[in-house]
Order: structure tokens, then sequence, then C-alpha cells
């Protein structure tokens, strides 16, 4: 039996099977940041945060309702998502989607908000058949795919 070789891949593979993602603990966020999340969404539940780059970004619910929110160190929001019904989606999205992406299915539909923008995003993420990678794309209400922002996972 190679033993030894099992022990030498079993720290390897649970290095790999790490969150990329820096989790951090509430005490560890800034406390702009944490008053910025409690001034905007007050009735926050499962928050959990990650550090990315320089910035804070928390996972949470409003109403059983998935949001994610990116944060400055300062406490500035950059930008939030929530998870929508594809029903919620502008008819415009759905008609762009049905014949750009014919045979794929929507999988996830995400409402993107860009701070000091105006403009409401739509995110998507269009499931292939099989084993391909799926699509994440962005749209304008309009149906129209923006060259920015990328598509936030």
């Amino acid at each position: 039996m190679n033993s030894p070789k099992y022990l030498l891949l079993l720290p390897a593979a649970l290095l790999l099977a790490c969150n990329k993602d820096n989790d951090v603990k509430p005490n560890q966020v800034p406390e702009a940041v944490r008053s910025s999340l409690a001034a905007r969404f007050p009735s926050t539940t499962d928050l959990e945060w990650k550090k990315v780059g320089s910035d804070y970004e928390a996972d949470f619910e409003v109403n059983t309702v998935d949001h994610d929110a990116l944060f400055t160190a300062a406490g500035e929001l950059v930008k939030y998502k929530l998870d929508i019904p594809t029903t919620e989606l502008p008819e415009a999205v759905r008609t762009a989607i049905s014949q750009q992406y014919s045979g794929l299915t929507i999988d996830d539909a995400e409402r993107l908000h860009i701070s000091g923008s105006e403009a409401v995003l739509y995110q998507v993420e269009l499931d292939r058949p099989g084993n391909d990678p799926d699509h994440h794309l962005v749209f304008a209400a309009d149906g129209q795919q923006p060259a920015q922002p990328a598509y936030w996972d």
C-alpha cells in the first residue's frame, strides 16, 4: 500500500478545497462598513462577511431573499445585488435571451445596482446542456449587454 503518498496528498486536497474568498468575522469588519450595511439594509439575517481585495462583501438575506453587497473599507457602498425570480426579468431581457441563447435555460437571475448609477442591471446564469460551462451574462433593462460591468459572481 502507498500510505505515505496518500498522506502527502491529503494536505494538498484540503488546501484546494478551501474557499478562495477570505471569510472574516464580524468583529474584523470596520465599524464604518457594518454601520453602512445596517443603514442601507436594516433587516438583514444570515449575515456572512468576506474580504475581497481591500473591500468587504456582505452575503445576507432580507425577507428570505439572498443579497450581496460590496463596501469599501471606508463604508461606501460599491454595488449590491439580490436574487429575483426569472418572471421579474424585463421582457426585453427575456426576449434577448430566447433569441440569442436559444436552447439554454435561465438558472439564476439577479438585479444588480451599481453605486452612482441610476440604471438597474440584470445578471443571469444560463445553463447549457451536458457538462458545458454555464453562461454568466449582464443585461440592461432594454435587453442590451453592456461592456461593463462584468458579471459579479
